[in-house]
């Protein structure tokens, strides 16, 4: 135990060379938050030495896992990026109303990966979960083409005069029951996918613990290190090609052939996945981490009226275990420690979890409670974040998107891609050149410290909803002057790349708060738990999109007024988009006054807590393999 402690000790101070690996999946919610296999407890299939050890798993299964997840990003990215156009364009939807359904719709599923997650780990195991979501994702996705393929699915064209008078046609009720089951199958798709993918194939590799020979174990590390560039390496591939190529032939060819091609992707990455089962190993569902805490808090408050004794040495602690030490705060858990007549059996083992819970167990429910306040500093972010694929878009739709002289015509919903870009160069050149410049001068192993790389991400955010207001109002002076105020599927004669620069700050911004928000939790959660901070990630992006939902909501119905067309007007020429991208700059510099302020009061964990017995209970995070490689 002691050396695993000095191991973690050491970790925590070297810098996270594969983080920016992490950060970029998490630009499209790619994390995975199931936990990997501990040790040998998952039974014969995945034994070490068993003899289904030695045909199954390894880089043999590499070709089906890394392929059906790169089919699987091209197909869904290929969907969601352009979504908003599809809906205010082929669904008549109003440009407030389509932003809204789409962040209902983000933030839903970003927060299905939790039970998605605990269903895996709990009941059917992550590759039951994955096939499910596979399948799911397949039907989803038919039905959405089919919406492209037959006009009766859908509302009839909008002509630019309809427009212009706002009488174009509505949904059905029918016809939005369809689009409802799409987001529907597209949510259940998301839980049993993104929860699982990157797990599963890190479960195909011996895990640390399992492999005893020291020359083995260091090949072993070097594999899993691989798997996940490969990992990261297709999904950048898969990214970059769908916000390109696919969105392409959506916008300028045809919706039912773009839509048809992320079918027949998504159905190719389902029969990839099951051809590959014969060679998996199988991991057995043991619990969600989820449980663990509950039951921490379910066995507090059964013991409410219990006092706390002055010796900490009475209370329980799990056995082969050391005794971490109590901190003050929220000392109420504490009682779920309290060892009554009815908590021991006779052979020393915890008759009822939900009535006694171990001082580890609680100190890692104290340091999560502990982080929510810097969790809730990357909601005003998510707000930011959700608007790349919507009023962004909208934007880019009512300007000149040709490639200079050519006809070639760049599609709306593909100008997000230089925000990908910016990811992918930023990272590893700040990993390289400026973390070893700048810690020569601060003397500090990752150059700059968490908290001020966070810091300069919210900044860097708050910057490039300020830079978006002015581009606006170039954009909207440029309608003016042209007489196009009046016509709002008028093409402004203005450059659409006068966009990029807002793109590339907002990539820049996540480049930098995303990694420090990584670290952060690396820092604080010793290897078990890791997995719950990226659930709680998950959380924290859902929250932004419901958020976004609810700020969208209140501009568009309490500005204007008079005569006078409100801030989110759906004639974009007639509104005042510019004031809402200020206002959201506002609310992202007093998101910066606040996580200050929080980072000010919060005090660093010195050592994370450590319980074997409580390992079974909370997840190990899927990627801290990329690290400690």
């Amino acid at each position: 135990m002691e050396e695993q402690m000095k191991a973690t000790e050491v970790s925590v101070q070297k810098p996270l060379k594969h983080w920016h690996n992490v950060a970029l999946l998490s630009h499209f919610n790619c994390f995975a938050v199931s936990q990997t296999r501990n040790n040998a407890k998952d039974g014969a299939d995945i034994e070490v030495g068993s003899s289904k050890k030695k045909t199954r798993g390894g880089w043999r299964t590499m070709p089906y896992i890394i392929g059906n997840e790169s089919c699987e990003k091209l197909a869904l990215t290929g969907l969601s990026a352009n979504m908003i156009v599809y809906l205010t364009t082929k669904y008549n939807m109003q440009k407030v109303a389509a932003t809204n359904v789409l962040n209902i719709w983000s933030g839903t599923t970003s927060l299905a990966t939790l039970p998605g997650a605990f269903v895996a780990d709990s009941y059917l195991g992550k590759f039951r979960t994955i096939v499910i979501g596979c399948v799911s994702y397949l039907v989803g996705l038919s039905l959405l083409t089919l919406t492209a393929v037959i006009p009766q699915f859908r509302p009839t064209h909008c002509s630019a005069t309809q427009k212009k008078l706002r009488k174009c046609e509505r949904a059905s009720k029918t016809q939005w029951a369809l689009l409802v089951l799409v987001f529907l199958f597209k949510c259940i798709g998301s839980a049993g996918i993104k929860p699982c993918s990157m797990a599963f194939g890190a479960d195909q590799f011996q895990q640390e613990g399992e492999v005893k020979d020291k020359e083995e174990k260091s090949k072993e590390k070097k594999r899993i290190e691989s798997f996940f560039n490969w990992y990261y390496f297709s999904s950048c591939f898969a990214l970059v090609v769908a916000l390109t190529v696919i969105i392409y032939i959506q916008s300028n060819v045809s919706w039912s052939l773009g839509f048809g091609i992320c079918t027949l992707l998504m159905l190719i990455s389902t029969v990839i996945f099951l051809v590959g089962a014969p060679i998996f190993l199988h991991d057995i569902p043991q619990g969600s981490p989820f449980t663990g805490f509950a039951q921490v808090i379910v066995a507090s408050i059964r013991k409410w009226n219990l006092s706390l004794p002055c010796d900490s040495a009475k209370l329980y602690h799990c056995q082969g275990s050391s005794k971490p030490p109590l901190t003050d705060r929220f000392r109420f858990l504490d009682k779920a420690a309290i060892i009554t007549e009815k908590d021991i059996q006779s052979d020393g083992s915890v008759g009822n979890r939900w009535r006694l819970s171990s001082t580890a167990q609680i100190e890692a429910l104290k340091s999560i409670i502990a982080t929510l306040p810097i969790f809730s500093c990357g909601i005003a972010t998510s707000i930011t974040k959700a608007q790349q694929h919507t009023f962004s878009v909208l934007q880019a739709l009512t300007m000149n998107r040709k490639l200079g002289s050519t006809n070639f015509e760049i599609p709306a919903g593909s100008f997000s891609v230089f925000s990908l870009l910016v990811l992918i160069t930023w990272l590893p050149l700040y990993d390289r050149l400026i973390v070893p410049a700048t810690r020569r001068m601060t003397k500090n192993g990752r150059g700059i410290t968490v908290f001020q790389r966070m810091g300069i991400g919210l900044a860097i955010s708050a910057i490039s909803m300020l830079v978006a207001g002015f581009v606006e109002i170039k954009r909207r002076n440029a309608a003016r002057s042209h007489g196009l105020a009046d016509d709002p599927s008028a093409v402004v004669p203005i450059s659409a790349f006068w966009l990029v620069p807002q793109f590339c700050i907002a990539g820049l911004g996540e480049a930098f708060h995303t990694v420090g928000h990584l670290e952060f939790f690396y820092d604080q959660f010793p290897p078990t738990m890791r997995s719950t901070a990226i659930a709680l990630s998950s959380c924290t992006s859902a929250i932004g999109h419901y958020l976004s939902t609810i700020v969208v909501t209140v501009v568009h119905n309490t500005t204007g007024g008079n005569g006078k067309p409100d801030w989110l007007d759906d004639n974009l020429n007639r509104g005042y988009l510019f004031y809402f991208y200020w206002l959201l700059s506002a609310i992202e510099a007093l998101n910066l006054v606040y996580f200050i302020f929080c980072a000010y009061m919060y005090k660093y964990t010195v050592e994370p807590v450590q319980d074997p017995a409580f390992e079974s209970g909370v997840q190990e995070m899927e990627c801290k393999q990329i690290q400690e490689n």
